[in-house]
Protein backbone atom coordinates (compact mmCIF):
# COMPACT_ATOMS: atom_id res chain seq x y z
CA UNK A 1 0.00 0.00 0.00
CA UNK A 2 1.67 3.68 -1.10
CA UNK A 3 -0.37 6.73 0.39
CA UNK A 4 -0.78 9.71 -1.57
CA UNK A 5 -0.27 12.00 1.57
CA UNK A 6 3.26 10.03 2.17
CA UNK A 7 4.45 10.85 -1.59
CA UNK A 8 3.52 14.85 -1.22
CA UNK A 9 5.72 14.64 1.75
CA UNK A 10 8.62 12.91 -0.47
CA UNK A 11 7.56 15.42 -2.95
CA UNK A 12 7.57 18.62 -0.59
CA UNK A 13 10.83 17.40 1.48
CA UNK A 14 13.15 17.03 -1.70
CA UNK A 15 12.04 20.67 -2.69
CA UNK A 16 13.21 21.64 0.94
CA UNK A 17 15.88 19.88 0.25
CA UNK A 18 17.19 21.19 -2.93
CA UNK A 19 16.66 24.82 -1.71
CA UNK A 20 18.69 24.21 1.69
CA UNK A 21 21.24 23.26 -0.83
CA UNK A 22 21.29 25.97 -2.66
CA UNK A 23 21.48 28.45 0.28
CA UNK A 24 24.37 26.36 1.55
CA UNK A 25 26.36 26.44 -1.91
CA UNK A 26 25.66 30.43 -1.61
CA UNK A 27 26.63 30.69 2.22
CA UNK A 28 30.01 28.10 1.73
CA UNK A 29 31.34 30.53 -1.00
CA UNK A 30 30.43 33.92 0.96
CA UNK A 31 30.70 33.18 4.04
CA UNK A 32 32.90 29.39 5.29
CA UNK A 33 35.49 29.61 2.55
CA UNK A 34 36.71 33.20 3.83
CA UNK A 35 36.29 32.22 7.02
CA UNK A 36 38.55 28.79 6.46
CA UNK A 37 40.89 30.79 4.77
CA UNK A 38 41.49 32.66 7.91
CA UNK A 39 41.63 29.74 10.22
CA UNK A 40 44.32 28.14 7.29
CA UNK A 41 46.59 31.31 7.99
CA UNK A 42 45.97 31.34 12.00
CA UNK A 43 47.48 27.88 12.13
CA UNK A 44 50.28 28.06 9.56
CA UNK A 45 51.12 31.65 11.30
CA UNK A 46 51.06 29.84 14.54
CA UNK A 47 53.22 26.91 13.59
CA UNK A 48 55.76 29.32 11.76
CA UNK A 49 56.02 31.51 14.67
CA UNK A 50 56.43 28.21 17.36
CA UNK A 51 59.25 26.59 15.32
CA UNK A 52 61.15 30.19 14.64
CA UNK A 53 61.16 30.45 18.22
CA UNK A 54 62.56 26.79 18.51
CA UNK A 55 65.22 27.69 16.42
CA UNK A 56 64.16 26.68 12.68
CA UNK A 57 64.49 28.33 9.72
CA UNK A 58 60.88 28.94 7.90
CA UNK A 59 60.15 28.83 4.11
CA UNK A 60 56.91 29.69 3.12
CA UNK A 61 55.27 27.60 0.16
CA UNK A 62 51.99 27.70 -1.48
CA UNK A 63 50.84 24.52 0.56
CA UNK A 64 52.17 25.30 3.78
CA UNK A 65 55.74 25.41 4.96
CA UNK A 66 59.37 23.64 5.45
CA UNK A 67 61.02 23.97 8.39
CA UNK A 68 64.73 23.31 8.68
CA UNK A 69 66.96 23.22 11.84
CA UNK A 70 70.67 21.26 11.49
CA UNK A 71 69.99 18.66 9.07
CA UNK A 72 65.85 17.77 10.35
CA UNK A 73 62.83 18.55 8.06
CA UNK A 74 59.39 19.35 8.99
CA UNK A 75 57.15 19.75 6.44
CA UNK A 76 53.55 20.76 6.99
CA UNK A 77 51.63 20.46 3.10
CA UNK A 78 47.62 21.62 3.00
CA UNK A 79 45.87 19.15 0.92
CA UNK A 80 41.93 20.96 0.22
CA UNK A 81 38.53 18.54 0.53
CA UNK A 82 35.03 19.72 0.09
CA UNK A 83 34.94 21.79 3.59
CA UNK A 84 38.05 20.70 4.86
CA UNK A 85 41.07 21.72 4.77
CA UNK A 86 43.94 18.21 5.38
CA UNK A 87 47.51 19.13 6.57
CA UNK A 88 50.16 16.54 6.37
CA UNK A 89 52.67 17.13 9.04
CA UNK A 90 55.91 15.24 8.18
CA UNK A 91 59.01 15.29 10.90
CA UNK A 92 61.85 14.11 9.29
CA UNK A 93 60.52 10.87 7.94
CA UNK A 94 60.38 9.89 11.91
CA UNK A 95 56.91 10.32 11.96
CA UNK A 96 53.77 12.12 9.86
CA UNK A 97 50.61 12.66 10.73
CA UNK A 98 47.72 14.56 9.20
CA UNK A 99 44.60 16.87 10.96
CA UNK A 100 42.05 18.77 9.54
CA UNK A 101 39.85 22.08 9.65
CA UNK A 102 36.59 20.78 9.37
CA UNK A 103 33.38 22.92 9.43
CA UNK A 104 31.98 21.96 12.68
CA UNK A 105 28.02 20.11 11.40
CA UNK A 106 26.34 19.34 14.81
CA UNK A 107 23.25 17.04 14.60
CA UNK A 108 19.60 19.20 14.52
CA UNK A 109 16.68 17.55 16.40
CA UNK A 110 13.67 17.10 13.83
CA UNK A 111 10.16 15.23 14.80
CA UNK A 112 9.16 11.94 12.80
CA UNK A 113 7.57 13.00 9.43
CA UNK A 114 5.66 10.93 9.28
CA UNK A 115 3.66 7.88 11.04
CA UNK A 116 1.23 6.46 8.36
CA UNK A 117 3.39 2.95 7.29
CA UNK A 118 3.33 2.17 3.60
CA UNK A 119 5.61 1.67 0.65
CA UNK A 120 7.05 5.06 1.11
CA UNK A 121 8.34 4.49 5.36
CA UNK A 122 11.72 3.77 3.79
CA UNK A 123 11.95 6.41 1.72
CA UNK A 124 10.80 8.45 3.95
CA UNK A 125 13.04 8.09 6.77
CA UNK A 126 16.04 8.26 4.63
CA UNK A 127 14.74 11.85 3.25
CA UNK A 128 14.20 12.44 6.62
CA UNK A 129 18.08 12.02 7.32
CA UNK A 130 19.08 13.33 4.74
CA UNK A 131 16.72 16.33 5.17
CA UNK A 132 17.99 16.27 8.89
CA UNK A 133 21.60 17.14 7.54
CA UNK A 134 20.66 19.77 5.43
CA UNK A 135 19.34 21.48 7.90
CA UNK A 136 22.11 20.55 10.21
CA UNK A 137 24.86 21.90 7.54
CA UNK A 138 22.47 24.68 6.98
CA UNK A 139 22.96 26.09 10.05
CA UNK A 140 26.64 25.28 10.46
CA UNK A 141 27.10 27.29 7.22
CA UNK A 142 25.41 30.29 8.55
CA UNK A 143 27.54 30.89 11.33
CA UNK A 144 30.76 28.57 10.88
CA UNK A 145 32.82 27.30 13.84
CA UNK A 146 35.82 25.04 12.53
CA UNK A 147 37.64 22.22 14.20
CA UNK A 148 40.69 20.85 14.06
CA UNK A 149 40.62 16.43 13.91
CA UNK A 150 43.54 14.17 13.53
CA UNK A 151 43.72 11.29 11.58
CA UNK A 152 43.52 9.15 14.93
CA UNK A 153 40.07 11.49 15.51
CA UNK A 154 41.64 13.63 18.56
CA UNK A 155 39.77 16.59 18.63
CA UNK A 156 41.39 20.47 18.82
CA UNK A 157 39.38 23.21 18.98
CA UNK A 158 41.69 25.88 18.30
CA UNK A 159 45.47 26.45 16.26
CA UNK A 160 46.84 26.98 19.37
CA UNK A 161 46.01 23.61 20.80
CA UNK A 162 47.27 21.77 17.48
CA UNK A 163 50.57 24.03 17.70
CA UNK A 164 51.35 23.00 21.15
CA UNK A 165 50.39 19.43 20.59
CA UNK A 166 52.91 18.48 18.21
CA UNK A 167 55.49 21.19 18.44
CA UNK A 168 55.49 21.26 22.52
Amino acid sequence: MYSISNFKLLVDNQAEIDTIHQNCDHLIQTTVTPKMDAEVNTLLDAINKKLTEQGFTITVTSTGLIAKYSEAVINVDKHSKDLEECFFINLNNFAEDQVSIVLDVSDIMMPKISNNLDGYSEMIEQMTDTLKYAKSLEKACTSPKFIYKTQNNIIFHSAEEVVNYYFQ
